[in-house]
């Protein structure tokens, strides 16, 4: 109907059902199989997700079917704690990208190559200088060069 194929987002979760007919990374594949879809991965929402629901985000990755991305999101979070006191992620758009979201990133452009990347930054936006920075440091990774020293 729009010309245009439909990429579908992983989501940033914040609890585990008690029963699931399949997992996630399964149910993304499958969905994508069934409609024709592409997939849009979030690696902020990865990462949140993994440390919300305490399972490796890099494990996650390890089988997300990367050769149906089309593009990459990248986005911060904001911290808080549970009612059981462990570290609770809100997927808020308004902070820079950590250091561990890069990370994941750089091992997702190291498997597949470049990808049309998104950096996402909706509330508390900063001034220019801290966005350009986001957008030099998505380059360099895309283009698999070093870090500046510090």
């Amino acid at each position: 109907m729009l010309g245009r194929r439909m990429l579908l987002e992983n989501p940033s979760t914040y609890l585990t059902f008690a029963e699931s007919e399949m997992d996630e990374v399964d149910f993304l594949a499958e969905l994508a199989r069934r409609t024709g879809c592409g997939l849009l991965l979030d690696v902020n929402n990865v990462y949140v997700s993994g440390v919300n629901r305490h399972h490796d985000p890099a494990e996650y990755l390890a089988r997300f079917p990367l050769d149906l991305v089309g593009e990459i999101h990248l986005g911060g979070h904001d911290e808080d704690r549970d009612d059981q006191d462990r570290p609770l992620l809100i997927d808020s758009h308004g902070a820079a990208v950590t250091d561990p979201v890069w990370a994941l990133y750089a091992g997702v452009i190291a498997r597949t190559g470049p990808k049309p990347t998104l950096i996402e930054w909706d509330n508390d936006v900063p001034d220019w200088p801290v966005l350009a920075a986001e957008v030099a440091r998505a380059a360099r990774v895309l283009n698999r060069m070093p870090e500046p020293a510090a």
